[in-house]
């Protein structure tokens, strides 16, 4: 009996099965995303009003990254302008990554920052809430001690 029940699947259920059972995935594969470590850290820069007849001041400024744990592809973002040499807290945003187009976006009640990605340098800018461009923002992630080690190696090779 039992080798009757083996060849009825064999003949008949596992046939069917492979029917209808696709041969390949028809969902589309997702992109891995780049890795956004290398965003995590100290930006220091120059933050350059555009409305010059305005409250608003060219800054020197120290703009902090760290990844959002519960957020996956978000981070917080600490914006400080150097005042006397030490930094002076404005206030800390969430940004959005995108790693595709190395693009963090950081929205917040009077506006939102933008800025695109490339090796060590950020650019952005801040418009305000009505579209108004406020400022442009260049900053640098001065390289990890471990990088400095490293070039200084390869350059004495």
């Amino acid at each position: 009996m039992k080798s009757a029940k083996l060849l009825f699947f064999a003949m008949v259920v596992a046939p069917l099965n492979s029917i209808a059972a696709p041969q390949w995935d028809a969902r589309p594969a997702q992109q891995v995303p780049a890795d956004d470590s290398s965003l995590v850290g100290d930006w220091r820069g120059k933050s350059v009003c555009v409305v010059r007849d305005s409250a608003c001041r060219d800054e020197d400024s120290l703009y902090q990254l760290t990844k959002m744990v519960a957020k996956p592809g978000w981070f917080s973002m600490k914006l400080d302008k150097i005042v006397d040499g030490k930094p002076v807290t404005m206030g800390t945003t969430e940004c959005s990554y995108d790693s595709a187009k190395r693009a963090l976006t950081c929205e917040f009640p009077r506006g939102v920052f933008r800025f695109t990605i490339q090796a060590n340098k950020m650019t952005g800018t801040m418009n305000l809430t009505d579209g108004t461009l406020w400022r442009n923002i260049t900053l640098t992630k001065p390289p990890r001690p471990s990088d400095l080690r490293l070039r200084t190696r390869e350059s004495a090779s």
